[in-house]
């Protein structure tokens, strides 16, 4: 018997009060992913059930391949169809599971999520992004979707900030000195004083600025609402004026979601307006970048460098271009804290679970509207 569904906050109603139907919640992202001692696993699930006696976990994990996951995050993927047959068949275990949770914590849901789990409510990431979750047709007026957004923001900024103290000292230059034992100065430049401009300013942006400030540097962000003040920013421009942001920085840095508009933004164009020998840095997804542009922006000395932990196609295929691109910081989409990272989506996902057990709002919610 399928029940109907529930009010826009809380949980699913009973049908039948007394029976105390529990309350399933599903364990689905990668088991690959959390790579913490299982005991922390085990203490967290232990501290979600302590919430209400009513919740039954099932660990059940659904893995897509990570070429398939980055391909069902583009804006375009409910396009393509083709993508439906790389996705991996389901087990009669998934199969039972979805069947029955109201919950879900997970980095990745087939396709017609909504079909498969008559009664789904809400799905949690364990990411920021989202896209291959909007590809599997969420979220729906019945399933609500949230995201991790905010969970990385200070690991992803000390990443990038050691990424730009090794850009603006040198650190490349050195080892290259002492791999080849010569005692030779290498003097970098300081930091303080230098402009730098973030197109984003959430959960990680906030972070960058914070730091930014204490290194004594003046920061510009993008942001739509710029008659809003944003902490720790000294100017704001529109996303529309973006260029003129550009032109005004020694170094920039995006952690954008991806979206239909934020696809291809920085592009030759958008090199060219930014400062000569200027860092730019992405941590947010690899579609915001033109990534041929970005080569020849490199190679033809227009910037002095940048840095990238996400790409358009991971993983990164080894003759692809970028490996030898002058100049360039590359990493394999690991700018987190790996250790801490499902620490802080647990104390999240807890947050939120009390939030949906109380018919309160839930923290990140996804705006079915605008994807994000």
């Amino acid at each position: 018997m399928i029940h109907p569904p529930g009010p826009e906050h809380g949980p699913v109603p009973d049908a039948h009060p007394r029976e105390q139907r529990p309350i399933v919640v599903g364990i689905m992202y990668p088991s690959a992913w959390d790579i913490r001692p299982a005991s922390e696993l085990a203490a967290d699930l232990d501290a979600v059930r302590a919430l209400d006696p009513r919740l039954e976990i099932v660990d059940c994990r659904y893995v897509e391949p990570e070429e398939l996951r980055t391909a069902r995050g583009r804006p375009d993927a409910a396009t393509r169809p083709a993508l439906r047959e790389l996705a991996p068949v389901l087990t009669a275990e998934q199969r039972n599971l979805l069947a029955r949770a109201e919950i879900v914590l997970v980095a990745d849901l087939p396709f017609d999520v909504a079909d498969l789990a008559p009664r789904l409510r809400w799905v949690q990431s364990c990411a920021a992004g989202n896209g291959q979750l909007l590809s599997a047709g969420l979220p729906t007026e019945r399933i609500r979707l949230t995201t991790a957004a905010g969970v990385n923001g200070a690991p992803i900024a000390e990443f990038v900030f050691a990424r730009l103290l090794a850009f603006f000292k040198r650190h490349r230059d050195l080892d290259a000195l002492q791999d080849t034992r010569r005692w030779k100065p290498a003097f970098g430049g300081l930091v303080r004083g230098k402009t730098l401009g973030l197109i984003g300013v959430g959960g990680i942006g906030s972070q960058l600025a914070c730091r930014a400030q204490a290194f004594g540097m003046i920061v510009h962000a993008t942001r739509r609402r710029v008659e809003v003040p944003a902490e720790y920013v000294d100017r704001l421009f529109h996303p529309d004026d973006l260029h003129e942001m550009l032109a005004g920085c020694d170094a920039v840095v995006s952690a954008a979601p991806e979206t239909a508009d934020t696809v291809g933004t920085m592009n030759a164009a958008a090199f060219a307006a930014m400062r000569e020998g200027a860092f730019y840095c992405n941590v947010g997804r690899g579609s915001f970048v033109v990534e041929p542009d970005l080569i020849a922006a490199l190679r033809g000395g227009r910037l002095g460098g940048a840095a990238l932990d996400v790409v358009a196609a991971e993983p990164l295929p080894a003759d692809d271009p970028l490996w030898d691109a002058p100049n360039l910081y590359l990493s394999a989409h690991c700018s987190s804290a790996a250790l801490e990272h499902f620490t802080e989506v647990f104390r999240l996902f807890r947050d939120n679970l009390a939030r949906y057990l109380a018919g309160e709002e839930l923290r990140n919610r996804v705006d079915p509207d605008a994807g994000c």
